[in-house]
């Protein structure tokens, strides 16, 4: 099961009652959190699953309202007693390097080791046994990744083939793993008693970007997103600034990707501030993706595998 969360829903500026654009995924008992804008961890405490189990950060890239949370919650996580045997990674752009290291200002000794581990469109991180992380392609006027979050299934293990092979239980398990075992002389391979392989759990996260085809072909990579979270800067066209290029999406654009990448569901977030109301706008994204919603602060979700 895969549990994520919405931290804040707004881009720019954090305004009464929405906080910075942020996400936090569950899984395992260890938390991922999705960038760092001013007053992240006030939005972490109210929703109640803990700081101390923050094992990542993915920044996305470094623009304030996404990384100025950063100083506070490193403090915040040195009070919460973590010690030297639990390391932060943090995750993102090499660009990222300068702001974590102006940082360390505020923050010169914590407990705790950081890490930072740089990544570049394309790379492939395996974070957990059970998590595996994608970075992907923004096309913003900084550099900006998304990320695509990964846990991957088991193929179903076959009982009665592996008794019908004399396979001991206590090998079940290295065979599920994929290794090979023998039973006398004979070996065993791991399809010999496991089925087709299943579809795992995807979640993908899109911010700071317009509207791009490789966009989709990362949303699509590996399955479909079970939870599409992507910018909606703009309801519609009319609030795209004219005097400036600006590189955000619309709630229309968002829905394109959700709806060419085959997602189950879209999630918009990282709304313009002059959006009061964002929910006004969300038959623009339902026209082109009808399972669309307008996400709040605190908007939740548990993913779990299909049967």
């Amino acid at each position: 099961m895969l549990d994520v969360t919405l931290l804040g829903t707004s881009g720019t500026l954090p305004l009464p009652g929405r906080y910075l654009s942020s996400a936090l995924i569950r899984i395992g008992g260890k938390l991922f959190l999705i960038d760092c804008g001013e007053g992240t961890q006030v939005a972490l405490r109210a929703k109640g699953w803990g700081i101390r189990r923050i094992d990542s950060i993915l920044l996305t890239h470094s623009h304030a309202d996404h990384v100025l949370g950063l100083p506070g919650l490193l403090l915040t996580l040195a009070f919460s007693q973590r010690g030297a045997e639990e390391p932060l990674r943090i995750f993102g752009p090499p660009s990222v390097l300068p702001v974590l290291e102006s940082i360390r200002v505020f923050a010169p000794r914590l407990p705790y080791p950081v890490y930072f581990i740089p990544l570049e469109v394309g790379d492939e991180v395996d974070v957990t046994d059970n998590l595996k992380l994608f970075a992907g392609p923004t096309e913003h006027d900084v550099p900006c990744l998304s990320y695509s979050l990964y846990v991957p299934r088991s193929p179903k293990f076959d009982v009665e083939r592996a008794n019908s092979l004399g396979v001991p239980r206590d090998l079940w398990g290295r065979l599920q793993r994929g290794e090979s075992v023998f039973v006398g002389e004979r070996e065993i391979q791991p399809q010999d008693v496991l089925g087709p392989p299943r579809k795992g759990l995807k979640l993908v996260f899109i911010t700071d970007t317009r509207f791009t085809e490789d966009l989709v072909s990362f949303a699509s990579k590996i399955q479909p997103p079970d939870l599409l979270i992507s910018e909606g800067m703009y309801g519609d066209e009319s609030m795209r600034p004219k005097d400036w290029d600006v590189p955000h999406m619309t709630f229309a654009e968002a829905a394109k990707v959700a709806s060419a990448s085959g997602a189950r569901l879209l999630w918009l977030t990282h709304y313009s501030p002059m959006m009061a109301d964002p929910s006004r706008y969300i038959e623009n994204a339902r026209r082109i993706f009808p399972n669309a919603i307008a996400a709040q602060d605190g908007t939740e979700i548990s993913l779990s595998y299909e049967d």
